[in-house]
């Protein structure tokens, strides 16, 4: 079908977008010391990408059905719970923008109210970023081959998670400072900016099971929060490799929706020899 074929080239544009984001911010992880400000930029776009490239509120990704792709009744159940995702995704992602620039105006005028915005900050950005996740995660799962594009989208929700508890130690960072070891950071900026970068990357060290020198030893928030991000990052992998293990492989130019896998054939009876053995298997008395 048109409609469904069509979902699919949008999910895969998706998948690459976002990982493309993905990269290039960890690339630029360095440069992103000197312009603090622009972390909760790149945490914008990255949960954005969904919104830019799979939101129905751009005109080439309202799919309307047409006369001649008539849906059963369980596929148009299905295509509605897509729509309501993107719209969902989208509000998440309004909600998220707005309460970025509440907590970081009130990181610079009133810090004491920052403190308390924290938990709601944390609450806001964790919710986003699990829908995006589990939007992903979902939509792996429904991959019918394993191929690049189903790579790529693996690849960009494991990083995605590393950027999750990035957002999930900056706000911390703000709510229990003693639970991390951080120099100054040399900007006239409040410590919840500041230090985003290192957050970031104390988030990406957890996740490889690295772990970082930024986390305070013994702290109960900071063992917290690494242990968290491992068990997260640890899971998604394991769920995924066992997902991707039982799809159908695409050999070459045949696509595996088009023809039924067969099961591989014996070793034996690929060789002649083993043809002919195989057919009859006669017992033989032994002479005396």
């Amino acid at each position: 079908m048109a409609v469904l074929s069509h979902l699919l080239q949008q999910r895969h544009a998706f998948y690459r977008g976002l990982l493309a984001v993905e990269v290039l911010a960890l690339v630029g992880l360095r440069g992103l010391q000197q312009a603090p400000r622009l972390v909760s930029v790149v945490y914008l776009v990255i949960s954005g990408v969904g919104v830019l490239l799979d939101s129905p509120l751009l005109p080439q990704n309202r799919l309307r059905p047409t006369a001649n792709d008539a849906m059963p009744r369980a596929l148009g159940r299905r295509f509605e719970k897509v729509v309501l995702r993107r719209r969902q995704l989208v509000i998440y992602w309004t909600l998220a923008l707005a309460m970025e620039l509440v907590w970081q105006v009130a990181l610079e005028i009133n810090p004491s109210m920052a403190v308390q915005l924290s938990v709601l900050h944390l609450v806001v950005w964790l919710s986003l970023m699990l829908v995006v996740l589990w939007g992903l995660v979902k939509a792996l799962a429904e991959e019918p081959v394993f191929n690049g594009d189903l790579l790529m989208g693996a690849a960009a929700g494991y990083l995605l998670v590393g950027f999750t508890g990035g957002i999930v130690l900056n706000s911390l960072l703000v709510l229990d400072p003693a639970a991390f070891n951080l120099p100054a950071h040399g900007h006239a900026l409040p410590d919840g900016i500041g230090h985003a970068p290192a957050m970031l990357g104390a988030s990406f060290a957890s996740l490889t099971t690295i772990g970082s020198p930024v986390l305070t030893t013994g702290n109960l928030t900071s063992l917290t929060a690494s242990v968290g991000i491992t068990i997260v990052g640890q899971l998604y992998v394991a769920i995924l490799i066992a997902g991707v293990l039982g799809k159908p492989r695409v050999l070459g130019n045949q696509k595996a929706m088009d023809t039924p896998s067969k099961p591989a054939a014996a070793p034996e009876a690929e060789h002649p020899r083993g043809q002919s053995a195989a057919g009859q298997i006669k017992l033989r008395r032994t002479r005396r």
